[in-house]
């Protein structure tokens, strides 16, 4: 066992109650990686609907859409956040997993087309930035493609240490607990290692795409058997974790650039 995962072992079981999604240190994170690849016709387009830098603008909205959520105008996008797959399989039927495009992959394909039509105004197309760039992240953590049955590791309960957490939660915090490293640190370290470019490919395909491998994470040990999150879980997973959270970030830039990279 590392030093790293049993420190990141003693920080979880001591850490607050669940959040609702990769935690905001992780969105964040995610929002920092894609701005730093930002090409300058869409670091341009990002600026001026954010009003702000693209790094900073994109860290500011990157949890929006989970602060807006239980207001009455946003409550419809609570099941947008995330797509159930049946247990075992990573086979998406649109009619089974998203009706209406009442999924994370149909909220984010609209997204996108809202903010890629130029005749809406700034801040429709503002407020679609914001939802595309949190749903990107979303569809990355592999419990946003997790079990109905379970609701996505959230009636999993595990045990850290003497307390009792659910999966999710222990998911959503597993970066934002390396609290000796910040956002910008954590994101020079990520970018340090190029990724094969076939893997950040932007097509409307690819939202089914990243939501199967976040799907395939959860059948290749992700469940901990028994269900007890040790140091060697977390020694395991943690590389798993971050490679998600990278993937999201970049293959984030891939779509902003293709979106809006042209007139």
């Amino acid at each position: 066992m590392n030093i790293r995962a049993c420190a990141l072992l003693v920080l979880l079981a001591a850490s607050a109650a669940p959040a609702l999604a990769w935690g905001p240190h992780s969105h964040e994170l995610i929002a920092e990686i894609a701005a730093r690849q930002l090409e300058p016709a869409a670091r341009r387009e990002v600026e001026d609907l954010l009003d702000d830098r693209a790094d900073s603008g994109m860290r500011d909205v990157a949890t929006w859409a989970d602060k807006v959520r239980e207001k009455p105008k946003y409550r419809d996008t609570a099941v947008q956040h995330y797509v159930n797959f049946p247990k075992g399989s990573c086979f998406f039927d649109m009619r089974a997993s998203c009706r209406d495009g009442r999924c994370v992959i149909g909220a984010l394909n609209r997204q996108i087309s809202r903010l890629a039509d130029r005749r809406l105004d700034r801040a429709e197309r503002a407020e679609a930035l914001a939802f595309v760039i949190h749903f990107v992240a979303d569809v990355h953590q592999p419990l946003h493609a997790g079990r109905q049955d379970d609701r996505g590791g959230n009636d999993f309960q595990v045990r850290v240490g003497r307390k009792g957490m659910n999966l999710h939660a222990v998911w959503d915090d597993f970066l934002s607990l390396q609290a000796h490293e910040r956002v910008r640190e954590q994101a020079d370290k990520l970018l340090a290692t190029p990724i094969e470019a076939s893997r950040l490919v932007w097509n409307r395909a690819r939202p089914i795409a990243w939501a199967q491998e976040s799907c395939y994470v959860i059948n290749d040990g992700l469940y901990p058997d028994p269900p007890v999150i040790d140091a060697d879980y977390i020694q395991r997973m943690l590389p798993v974790a971050e490679e998600r959270i990278e993937l999201a970030g970049r293959r984030l830039a891939v779509l902003l650039n293709s979106v809006l990279g042209h007139p």
